[in-house]
């Protein structure tokens, strides 16, 4: 699944990575995204432990919406053996993914963010501690880093491209953050020929695995630790 699940990396992430000199520049509207291929309906998932053991340690539920030009996705994820029962609800341009609304709820932190052309505004809740105010101005839009699987989706699909994507993430919101993806080739998954996409931002890489002729995605790959990987996959 796409990280709403990027929902649960962004667990993980915090610092800036560094891009490449020669990578795309992206940013919300500049029209370089393909996002035709959005579809609504819903659908399940399971995050599966693959190293050091197989296991599955939680299930996620993704409802997608469009109307009036907006694309919502409400994402339910459960994780007991971390304590993560949280919902997301993200609204975004359906055209171009620019940022719309931030809600999550039931997580290590609750957020209730809105984005603009210049900026985001709302607030932080820590489970526990107090509620910060988020007032980050921007010269240009960012993009939420709740829809970056989104993103690695709707990329010009071509081995060896390197986008970088300026991200607002919940973990650092006082900063927009660089998130460097690249497009690493291709592999089989079952029947289907699919596009690795590689996301780094920070200390983290996440690997989005897109089908290469209906841009779905099949998996989602990431090492929230050294010698630990998890993966998470459709459930149908």
């Amino acid at each position: 699944m796409r990280l709403s699940l990027a929902l649960l990396a962004a667990l993980f992430l915090a610092a800036p990575a560094s891009a490449q000199a020669d990578t795309l520049v992206v940013v919300p509207g500049d029209g370089t995204l393909v996002t035709d291929w959005v579809t609504p309906g819903s659908r399940s998932y399971t995050i599966r432990l693959v190293q050091p053991m197989q296991q599955d340690i939680g299930t996620a539920v993704e409802t997608v919406t469009v109307a009036g030009g907006e694309v919502t996705r409400v994402v339910r994820v459960s994780v007991p053996m971390q304590g993560v029962t949280q919902t997301d609800s993200l609204v975004a341009d359906a055209a171009t993914f620019a940022p719309r609304v931030h809600r999550s709820t039931g997580g290590a932190q609750e957020a209730s963010l809105e984005f603009m052309d210049e900026g985001v505004v709302g607030m932080l809740t820590p489970r526990t501690g107090e509620a910060a105010t988020v007032t980050l101005m921007t010269d240009a839009p960012v993009f939420d880093s709740a829809w970056l699987g989104e993103i690695a989706q709707s990329l010009p699909l071509a081995e060896g491209a390197v986008a970088r994507v300026p991200v607002f993430v919940t973990q650092s919101p006082d900063e927009a953050a660089d998130a460097v993806l690249t497009v690493t080739g291709q592999e089989t998954m079952g029947d289907r020929t699919a596009w690795t996409v590689d996301a780094q931002m920070g200390p983290m890489t996440m690997t989005y695995v897109v089908d290469a002729e209906t841009r779905a995605l099949l998996a989602t790959r990431f090492s929230p630790q050294p010698g630990v990987r998890i993966e998470i996959r459709p459930a149908d």
